[in-house]
């Protein structure tokens, strides 16, 4: 694609300068790798906002532009990686020596495992990109594209299924990894096939989850798609086949009908949990907001009124200070000592009023009943939340196992084909 691009020999000049002045936004040796360097974000808009600027955009996207010249920039070899993320160019030189060169006649066989690329260079990349967090959900949604369009909307057959599965598979991957990493290379068809091996098992479990799920729900295709894994021997324009069954590690061999009623309980169960957790996240947000500092409206109240009935005892103190100074005041006659008193009386009138209003700033405090009837009714409805949530619990671990049996063997048919007899 990027050597269909024709480039533009001033502009490459000019391009270039435009990278070295900003070298500090290249940082070389990425991750201590001597075959990696990362083009900070600040320099990819600078020199996109070139490029958009200097370039016609008719024939060919700016994507595949940048990538043009930052190849050129940098006189990358083909086999060099060039890939887009969150607004930085990361770019990865793999040496020749360590990606085989794949025949024509090979390019559909195993030694085509990984389009070339040796394992090392993939488990390197799969370390330093690939994020455990940013991507947890990655092969669960594989799993749900997997099974949305082959068996909810296509209804594929047994036979469809056995013959494609794995390369419907890698192929969803492959067009989630362009999506994330914004890039067509054939590095990514390679490194599609690297990920979903060692994420095998990790696929299929979901993928049985999700069939599980469809058989809770009593859908009529999926019921008669597992039945396929019920019969013994296959008959197929003559030739006998084994057909692999849903067989636990103890031996025991599950059927539609025997599985039916634990998967639709274990589902059921899980989707009320899920539900319960919601509403009870939900009743906890509404009750939260009745909390003061932390505690609850009621223990609230009781200290305020605490609070409350020891002011109440300092403004009787403080009122009755103020009527004994005041007779004295009344019975005295030395003015010298009336001005003492009414100083002092002043002074308890003062703190009288301070009283006065902090016990009104406390009375706002209270939380008033029709708050805390609510609360209470919150409080309630809460309660019977965690009773319903434990007993689903209870239901969902009494039936874990048995569940946990079907849906491990399910794992094992789905990733097992026919054998010829």
């Amino acid at each position: 694609m990027y050597n269909q691009i024709e480039i533009n020999e001033p502009i490459l000049d000019a391009f270039i300068e435009l990278i070295e002045k900003n070298e500090n936004d290249v940082l070389y040796d990425y991750q201590g790798k001597e075959n990696q360097i990362l083009l900070q974000k600040s320099l990819v808009t600078k020199i996109t906002n070139f490029l958009n600027k200097n370039l016609s955009t008719e024939e060919h996207t700016i994507k595949d532009l940048l990538k043009a010249y930052i190849r050129e920039a940098f006189e990358l070899k083909n086999n060099a990686v060039v890939i887009s993320k969150n607004g930085h160019l990361f770019i990865k030189i793999i040496d020749e020596t360590v990606q085989k060169k794949v025949d024509e006649k090979d390019k559909n066989t195993v030694k085509n495992r990984y389009n070339g690329v040796k394992e090392e260079e993939l488990q390197s990349f799969y370390d330093e990109f690939f994020e455990e967090k940013e991507n947890k959900d990655f092969f669960l949604e594989v799993a749900k594209e997997f099974v949305h369009k082959y068996f909810i909307v296509k209804k594929i057959s047994n036979e469809e299924y056995e013959k494609n599965v794995f390369s419907y598979i890698h192929s969803i991957t492959l067009d989630k990894l362009i999506t994330i990493y914004d890039d067509e290379d054939g590095f990514f068809l390679g490194f599609a096939g690297y990920i979903f091996r060692i994420h095998f098992k990790e696929v299929f479990s979901y993928i049985s989850e999700l069939i599980l799920d469809e058989i809770a729900i009593s859908n009529r295709y999926m019921m008669d798609f597992l039945n396929y894994y019920s019969q013994d021997i296959l008959v197929v324009k003559g030739i006998k086949y084994r057909v692999p069954h849903i067989e636990a590690d103890n031996g025991l061999r599950w059927t539609v009908p025997s599985m039916l009623s634990i998967v639709k309980i274990y589902t059921k169960a899980k989707t009320t949990i899920t539900e319960l957790k919601k509403e009870k996240n939900d009743f906890q947000k509404r009750v939260q907001k009745f909390y003061v500092n932390g505690v609850s409206p009621i223990k609230s109240n009781e200290l305020l009124q605490k609070e409350k009935a020891g002011i109440e005892i300092e403004i009787e103190q403080a009122i009755r200070s103020i009527n004994i100074l005041s007779d004295k005041y009344d019975i005295s006659k030395n003015n010298e000592q009336k001005a003492l008193i009414k100083e002092k009386i002043l002074k308890e009138q003062e703190r009288l009023k301070e009283l006065k209003e902090k016990k009104q700033a406390i009375l706002q405090k209270v939380v008033k009943q029709n708050g805390l009837s609510e609360y209470i009714s919150l409080q309630k409805e809460l309660d019977t939340l965690n009773r319903k949530l434990q007993r689903e619990k209870k239901i969902l671990k009494q039936n874990e196992e048995a569940y946990n049996s079907i849906k491990s063997a399910l794992v094992k048919a789905l990733i097992s084909k026919k054998s010829k007899l």
